[in-house]
């Protein structure tokens, strides 16, 4: 293959990464019953954005067997903007999910660009009456626009910049891509 093809493919196949990685998701976990489990959430895109469906994820371990929980789950989740949910405003409230295997997915879509936080209460179908109360998941909701023309430009420039400091640089590389 010939070098400047290699290095314009390399180069476009940047420009299209880069911006998709502003979507990436990712999780946070939290500890219940003095370590005996615990919660990991993940969602995605990472930073919800107002009027964007954010898609959540919550798996429940059992820290002591590591892993999921097998045992049917009751759970509860509810979603308040910050400061909102000793006064029992939520804005989410959900009940009686039946989780089998230690997942529940969920989806989200944020109406303001404000901290919310949200609860997870659990209980093992054996013992219904036992709940455990996890510690609230803070989230930083943006707001939904999108990305600006700067944004854009900086990332078509950055592109640009690496295809030509990849051409310019394919003379000094100590190797060379036989043709086949």
């Amino acid at each position: 293959m010939d070098t400047k093809i290699l290095v314009a493919v390399l180069s476009l196949l940047f420009l299209i990464l880069v911006p998709s990685l502003s979507f990436a998701n990712g999780g946070d976990q939290r500890l219940i019953e003095r370590g005996k489990y615990f919660i990991n959430l993940s969602r995605a895109p990472f930073t919800p954005r107002v009027g964007v469906k954010t898609s959540f994820v919550a798996s429940f371990f059992d820290v002591a067997a590591n892993r999921l929980i097998d045992e049917d789950l009751t759970v509860r989740i509810r979603i308040a903007k910050l400061g909102d949910a000793p006064k029992g405003n939520f804005i989410f409230d959900q009940e009686n999910i039946v989780v089998k295997g230690g997942v529940v997915e969920f989806p989200y879509t944020f109406n303001e660009p404000v901290l919310h936080e949200i609860f997870f209460d659990f209980a093992f179908a054996s013992n219904p009456k036992r709940v455990y109360n996890a510690p609230d998941f803070l989230l930083d909701v943006q707001r939904g626009e999108q990305p600006n023309r700067a944004d854009a430009l900086s990332f078509f420039l950055t592109g640009c910049l690496g295809f030509v400091l990849g051409f310019l640089l394919k003379r000094r590389l100590p190797f060379h891509i036989q043709k086949s």
